[in-house]
């Protein structure tokens, strides 16, 4: 897949090595305050310009220095989706060290930020999102050029902050950061004689990692069936997403996907509502238009009747459209005050009132002061009289997620699903740590499609995994870790380790699927049962095998860590301890 641009990440290798090793000045990128004086831990923030790429083309990042030195060896780089969602959408809405106070852009510090575990760099991209910005005509056209000029920029960041190159690289994303950093790590890994850099893990939440028709089509109808009370969908309705089920061939692919370990490849048939990447896109743009006019094309079915021509036989998106049906039923039925109300489908147990966070970070990035603590928009450096009055620099343009990049990528040659090659590659070959989480109320991408991926993936010499996903994990109390490790205090790696895991820290990370399990509430020495004052709830279930690992957790939906901070904060923290 990268042929075409390594020799160009060759020749920027190379330049680099050829560069002084004299520390660069970064006094321009330091962040000293933002409005409301929320507490932050030392950062840097701004542009920084792609390299062998057009005038224009600079990905914005923001970089927060480790709160405690105990973890001084660990970089975490995050990536929201989209495709074209900035990455300042994860930072305030969970896993940084600012959120917002309720409905408001009053910005505070939050105690479940992830820099506690390592520095931590947010990256704006590809070119044109969120604070990035491109040359004209776009440049970032397909999977392909994002990549090439991602890796060329990251190189450059290590150029900038040449102490980040011996750091533990732990690269986390959500959603299309799904087929973003399988490929971004594939270009590290192919390219790491010419320039190293020590990638220790990936993590991937609710993410693309399957091809949509796998991981939404031939899943929709379970998942529909297992949330039928939330959703407010009847009997009926689920009747006719049965039968299609059967019709479409979609049970007996779910009845295969239920054999631990999988007996061969699970095949899905034919191209289900002929659904890709880039005709998802394309099937919800084509409702308005002539279909739709003459009727041919219903796109509010509200009746079983309506429900089974949309699926079999709509013009609008082909045979066993069950992924669509089931977006236009549930809207349709929200809108008219039948069915659930303000239906979500990235957290279908959102209700009206659920703070719609995309707002807020649009509002307050958009903002001129933050933008001049952010070096977007500076003020006059000079102490005269004139430049004090003057007034502050105009905003810059900032958007949470830019529908354009959106387009262009979802419309170019769809990239080739991760599950395919280039995860069994990374963890197979290059020994890279797999973790795969998801929220159990995420109905855009469903936990059932992301099993079924899972269950088709080949690596280390065996496809899926060999026992049941089924096994428990527990909330963890975070607050004696957070009391030993307050904000800029230095703590003990090894005590950390001892707290109640949500997630397994690899002592036996045999390729025979042995490895240490989650633990349940603890017990007294003298009474083995868990004490009843304080019990430790179920957080969901999970499975580990030959270094993949995949979480499920309850009561969350797309975006896990803004439903369950507390114990995403855990399980992020196993995950760099034990990588």
């Amino acid at each position: 897949m990268h042929s075409l641009f390594l020799p160009a990440l060759w020749a920027i290798s190379c330049l680099f090595f050829g560069l002084t090793r004299t520390a660069p000045d970064n006094s321009q990128f330091k962040v000293h305050s933002l409005p409301d004086n929320p507490t932050l831990p030392s950062s840097w923030a701004g542009r920084l310009p792609i390299p062998n790429t057009a005038p224009g083309n600079a990905l914005f990042f923001w970089f927060f220095q480790t709160e405690d030195p105990v973890y001084d060896d660990n970089l975490l780089i995050w990536f929201n989706g989209g495709p074209g969602c900035s990455s300042l959408i994860g930072l305030t809405t969970g896993n940084g060290p600012i959120s917002f106070e309720g409905n408001s852009t009053r910005a505070t510090a939050n105690p479940y930020a992830w820099t506690k575990f390592g520095h931590l760099l947010y990256i704006d991209q590809p070119v044109g999102t969120g604070y990035s910005t491109a040359s004209y005509p776009y440049p970032a056209v397909d999977n392909e050029v994002v990549t090439s000029q991602f890796y060329a920029w990251l190189q450059s960041f290590f150029g900038q902050f040449p102490h980040l190159r011996s750091k533990h690289v732990h690269m986390m994303g959500e959603s299309w950061a799904g087929i973003y950093v399988p490929y971004f790590a594939s270009a590290i890994v192919e390219n790491q004689v010419s320039f190293p850099i020590n990638l220790r893990s990936i993590t991937l939440g609710d993410a693309s990692i399957g091809n949509p028709a796998a991981m939404s089509t031939v899943t929709i109808g379970k998942f529909l069936e297992s949330h039928q009370s939330l959703l407010r969908i009847p009997d009926e309705v689920l009747d006719v997403y049965r039968e299609a089920g059967e019709t479409c061939g979609f049970e007996e692919i779910l009845e295969k996907v239920a054999q631990f370990p999988p007996e061969s490849t699970i095949r899905i048939p034919g191209k289900p509502e002929n659904l890709n990447y880039k005709h998802r896109r394309q099937q919800r743009l084509r409702r308005d238009l002539n279909d739709v006019a003459n009727g041919s094309c219903n796109i509010n079915p509200t009746t079983p009747e309506e429900v089974r021509l949309s699926i079999m036989q709509s013009s609008c998106y082909g045979r066993c459209a069950t992924f669509a049906t089931a977006m236009d039923y549930l809207s349709s039925v929200s809108a008219s005050g039948v069915g659930k109300p303000c239906f979500d489908v990235y957290d279908i147990s959102h209700d009206c009132s659920t703070v719609n966070s995309l707002p807020l970070v649009s509002s307050y990035f958009s903002r001129a002061d933050v933008q001049a603590a952010l070096n977007i928009a500076k003020r006059p450096t000079s102490t005269s009289a004139a430049d004090a009055e003057s007034p502050a620099p105009s905003p810059s343009e900032y958007a949470a997620c830019n529908s354009t990049i959106l387009d262009i990528l979802l419309g170019s040659q769809s990239p080739r699903a991760p599950v395919y090659s280039i995860l069994p590659t990374l963890v197979t070959s290059h020994n890279i740590s797999l973790h795969i989480y998801f929220g159990e109320y995420d109905m855009l991408l469903n936990h059932y499609g992301a099993e079924l991926a899972l269950q088709n993936m080949t690596w280390h010499g065996a496809q899926g995994f060999s026992q049941p996903i089924n096994r428990p994990f527990y909330s963890d109390n975070a607050a004696p870790f957070l009391s030993r490790h307050p904000r800029g205090s230095s703590g003990s790696r090894s005590r950390s380790r001892n707290s109640t895991s949500i997630t397994t820290t690899r002592t036996q990370d045999s390729y025979n699927g042995a490895s240490s399990s989650h633990k349940p509430p603890r017990s007294n020495a003298r009474n083995p049962k868990p004490v009843e004052a304080c019990p430790v709830p179920e957080a969901g279930k999970w499975a580990s095998e030959r270094g993949v690992t995949y979480h499920l957790f309850w009561g969350a939906g797309h975006s896990v860590f803004a439903s369950k901070p507390r114990e995403m904060f855990a399980y992020v923290r196993d995950v760099v301890v034990s990588d």
